[in-house]
This record gives C-alpha cells, structure tokens and sequence, in this order.
C-alpha cells in the first residue's frame, strides 16, 4: 500500500479550482452575476469547495488477515473526498504519514484503511493504540489540508471579487462606448 498525503501538491488542486473560478467569473454578465459580485463570489466559492475528509472515528472496525503474518487494518469511515487523502500538504505535521488508502465504495460507504503487521502474541491495547496514533496522524495531515484550503479560499474570494468589479466596471464602460457610437457614421 502507498503512503497516504505524498502523490500531489494540494496547491496543484487549489490552482486549478483558482483558474476555473476565473474563467467563469469573466464570463458574467452585467445584468445578472455581477450586480452583487460579493453574494455570487461567495456562492461560486461554497460550490467548489473541496470537500475534505472527514473520519467517523467512533465507526473504526478492526481486520485481521489471512497469511502467516498478522497483518491488522483499521477500517475508518469517512465522509469527504477520499482523493485528498493523496494531496500533500503545503505545511505537513512532523510526523510521517501512514500507509494506507481508501475504497469509496465499501460496504456501508467510503473507508479508509491502515494495515499494519504485528507479532502474532500482539494483544489488543497495542493494535488500538497503534491505530489511535495512525488515526491521529491522518487527522494532523487533514487539518494541515483545512487550514491551507482556508487560507486560499481567503485569497481566492478577495481576487475574485476584485476580478468581479473589474469585469463589472469593464462591461459598464462598454456599454457606455456602444451607447455613445450609436449608430452611423
């Protein structure tokens, strides 16, 4: 199994939000987004938010495997996007991500899943200590994610409302222009 949070950049995936959200704010129109650029920045903002995981850590299950080993996978439940739990965070915690990935489409919803082997007399207070501590990195990872998906939105809602009466400001001075030109020569 990989290593969760080291694939992609979470700055790559707010990049990309950036640059759709400003191809669609300078496609609207005057009369309609841009009468009240705040309240429609906003909207566009709460629609594409990332939906970051969320672990229902109180739902864990617990997996033993079959091989000569003893291998135990913590089953977490979560709510979210599990594709985040690939995305590096600008300023990770100190500790070392677990290994481990996710199924979107297990029983009863997505899981995500952190295998780790044991000596076969491991008893059951170090598997769940084990998995509080495994738990509780993944949760580091993710508020490290929240905090920088609030920092950018931050960002990315002054800049957009900025673009938005900009744009606003742009169309007004157009329409002027035409109204002004009229028609002939």
């Amino acid at each position: 199994m990989p290593q969760l949070f080291t694939v992609g950049r979470f700055a790559d995936d707010t990049s990309r939000r950036r640059t759709a959200l400003t191809a669609q704010v300078l496609q609207w129109a005057l009369d309609e987004e841009l009468v009240d650029p705040v309240r429609r920045v906003d909207d566009l903002l709460r629609a594409s938010a990332p939906t970051l995981p969320r672990l229902r850590r109180e739902e864990a299950t617990f997996t033993t495997g079959t091989a000569a080993r003893l291998t135990v996978t913590v089953r977490v439940p979560f709510d979210g996007e599990g594709r985040f739990f690939a995305s590096r965070p600008g300023r990770p915690p100190e500790a070392e991500p677990p290994v481990g990935d996710w199924d979107r489409w297990a029983d009863g919803g997505p899981v995500l899943r952190l295998p780790e082997n044991f000596a076969p007399d491991v008893d059951a207070g170090t598997v769940r200590a084990w998995a509080a501590r495994a738990v509780d990195t993944v949760e580091a990872y993710l508020a490290a994610l929240r905090e920088e998906a609030a920092v950018e939105t931050a960002r990315l809602s002054a800049d957009l409302v900025d673009l938005a009466r900009r744009r606003a400001a742009d169309l007004t001075r157009r329409r002027a222009l035409a109204d002004e030109l009229g028609v002939g020569i």
